[in-house]
């Protein structure tokens, strides 16, 4: 936590007048600052609301990624002055007082990059009404002093950012935002306005109670964003959903994008997967140095890389408008995560694409996490005990109190429960170390957690309309067809929806003559498979995504006679698809080579490992099993050859080129000898 601020306030105003400047009604003034600092023609909607709002009262405001949420803060700004902004991510913060300053406003931030020297010289800035707007972090405000000397200096408008960050039913909840509530009255409760671009209902309630905003105006626009189109891809291993990102990547060459994985180690792989390929591509982790995290940022926000390969450490400072497509390599946990992340796309109002890879494993990942952050009663004894012995009652907790304990803020919210740390999450209460306590609080988040879990499984599974889903999601009206996602865009294809349904009814009889969850029978995506594909045989069925040889051996013929006796009563039904495989996407191509190839894919396998080890790189850097399938089948005999197969870019073509072409031709001569 940054709680060596500012440690003097010199020169201060022994009073200031802290009410909340007044604000034009007829928002004529803003529309022409709008047009004379930025150049637009009028305000968007969402933020003429917003503005209205903030003339009477404070303000909690729900915008879609996009929209010039800032605009509600930073138009106020150049009326009154005096704006202090909340924010959670430097590089966001640095990014928009850049912008600011280059559109003529006075604008700084405070934050743990700067000194103490510029944090004191930024602070008499503000003070004394050189700059109106002020930005800053939570952690910074834990810092007493300098929230009374914001205090004396007079705050006429205060601007959360990020809001959803102090719900703990939010999917990205910090404890440091405990702390507003606590330092917003300190600041004698100044005008504020709290913004997110996605919160559900239960959600926003969450917000304004521990904000104190319960009174607040509420604006709620869509969360729609028609100008993303929505897919998901069905895959199975690691090495297909490499393929399918590799593919995906090098059609998009030269666009910009951000691929989200689950892991730091994923991350690097990746890039270096992307990067061995010939992309332009980088990785980006919360373990990287953050000196580090700050140039790949920078040099990703100003195109001199395309590709960013993050974890979801990548995102709140993201303000990039020309990013063209989000790929979720790995399943995010909860919806919301999933729709602002994949908002980052297409800030532009261009058209941008939104993939989801989805395997039959997508959701163990998310349930390892919960339960990681969720720690039994055992273990939240144990943070206690070890704060109880670091500080006594009515101290601070150090930024070391929970020392690399994943369950921090579950704990936090237990031990508030239990009365034992104050409301900011800064003070113990007590220093019992055998206090009681409450664990119901983290069980009833456990629980939400997973059910949020299946709302995102839904996601993935659903037959209907993606973008209805989410809508409805956030409590919104949903569509019939937007006409924009995978399953409306081959709604007229070749399945009859008639024989989705049959295949739906037999699952749940099977279900309930098993005893089992419906989902655990198959998934709706892969009787929407079967429907597409109206296999024949088992050896068809057993190429439809979702049927392994269990489930064929399970409920195959019943499945079977259910595809054949729907297709005897609808003669006239369009054609099935050619394989299961259409429904598979590219994800899902084989990547072994036919059986007569297959001596020259295993000695192609041998000279990677060996050319691997000399680089000193992963073998799946020089080529995929995929690539070495294709390099078997079509043996290339030169160059320009080589650089029509699979994976093959120019890079890896002048990099291993010369050197995977003299392998096929002493293969084939030693071959022809043999014969």
């Amino acid at each position: 936590m940054d709680r060596t601020l500012i440690t003097e306030i010199t020169e201060t105003p022994e009073s200031a007048d802290n009410t909340s400047a007044d604000l034009p009604a007829d928002h004529e003034t803003y529309t022409a600052l709008l047009a004379e600092k930025f150049g637009y023609p009028g305000l968007r909607p969402g933020q003429s609301e917003a503005l209205r709002g903030l003339d009477t009262s404070d303000v909690l405001a729900v915008l879609p990624t996009g929209s010039g949420k800032s605009m509600a803060y930073v138009l106020p700004a150049l009326v009154s002055g005096r704006v202090l902004v909340v924010s959670p991510h430097i590089a966001l913060m640095q990014d928009q007082v850049e912008s600011l300053v280059a559109n003529g406003i006075s604008a700084a931030f405070i934050n743990s990059n700067l000194t103490n020297v510029q944090k004191r010289d930024t602070y008499i800035k503000f003070r004394d009404g050189d700059l109106d707007l002020l930005y800053t972090s939570p952690e910074s405000l834990a810092n007493q002093v300098f929230v009374t000397g914001l205090a004396k200096a007079g705050i006429n408008l205060l601007a959360i950012d990020e809001a959803h960050c102090v719900s703990e039913w939010g999917h990205t909840f910090r404890p440091d935002y405990l702390r507003l509530d606590s330092v917003r009255k300190q600041l004698g409760s100044p005008r504020t306005i709290a913004l997110t671009a996605t919160a559900t209902s239960q959600a926003r309630d969450d917000i304004a109670r521990r904000l104190g905003l319960d009174d607040a105006v509420r604006v709620v626009h869509s969360v729609d964003r028609p100008n993303l189109t929505f897919t998901v891809n069905f895959g199975g291993g690691n090495s297909e959903k490499q393929d399918f990102l590799l593919d995906y990547a090098t059609k998009r060459r030269g666009k910009s994008g951000i691929v989200y994985v689950g892991s730091r180690k994923r991350t690097e792989e990746l890039a270096e997967l992307l990067a061995g390929a010939g992309l332009s591509a980088a990785h980006y982790h919360a373990g990287m140095a953050a000196n580090t995290r700050s140039d790949v940022q920078r040099r990703f926000m100003t195109d001199q890389i395309d590709v960013m390969i993050a974890t979801n450490a990548f995102g709140l400072g993201v303000d990039k408008p020309d990013v063209r497509f989000i790929v979720h390599y790995d399943m995010p946990g909860r919806l919301e995560a999933y729709y602002q992340e994949s908002g980052r796309a297409g800030r532009d109002g261009e058209p941008a694409e939104c993939v989801l890879i989805y395997t039959p494993y997508s959701a163990a990942g998310p349930r390892r996490f919960i339960d990681r952050d969720h720690p039994p009663a055992s273990e939240l004894r144990i943070a206690w005990r070890r704060l109880c012995a670091l500080v006594g009652p009515d101290s601070r907790v150090p930024e070391s109190g929970f020392g690399r304990f994943d369950g921090k803020v579950m704990a936090i919210r237990a031990f508030q429960e239990s009365e034992l740390l104050d409301k900011s999450a800064d003070t113990l209460l007590s220093n019992n170390p055998d206090a009681d306590i409450n664990s119901m609080v983290v069980d009833r988040h456990r629980e939400h957690e997973f059910e949020m879990l299946e709302r995102m499984l839904g996601y993935a599974q659903t037959l209907g309309c993606r973008r209805s889903y989410i809508l409805e999601y956030f409590g919104e009206k949903s569509v019939d067809s937007c006409g924009h996602c995978d399953n409306c865009l081959n709604s007229s294809g070749s399945d009859g929806s008639g024989l989705v349904g049959k295949i739906i009814q037999l699952r749940s009889e099977i279900a309930e003559q098993s005893r089992m969850d419906p989902v655990d029978v198959f998934e709706d995506r892969t009787a929407r498979a079967l429907a597409d594909a109206r296999p024949k045989d088992e050896a068809e069925l057993l190429e439809v995504w979702g049927i392994g040889p269990v489930r064929a051996r399970r409920w195959g013929k019943q499945l079977l006679d259910e595809v054949e006796k729907w297709e005897t009563d609808n003669p006239d039904a369009t054609p099935r698809s050619s394989v299961a495989a259409a429904r598979k996407t590219t994800v899902s191509q084989s990547r072994r080579p036919d059986h007569d190839d297959m001596p020259l894919f295993d000695v192609l396998r041998e000279w990677r490992k060996t050319r691997a080890a000399e680089e000193g790189v992963p073998a799946f850097v020089v080529f995929s099993d995929r690539t070495l399938a294709a390099l078997a089948s079509a043996k290339p005999s030169n160059l320009d050859e080589l650089f029509t197969v699979f994976g093959v870019g120019a890079a890896k073509r002048d990099r291993f080129g010369r050197g995977v072409l003299e392998v096929i031709e002493e293969f084939q001569s030693e071959a022809a000898e043999a014969n």
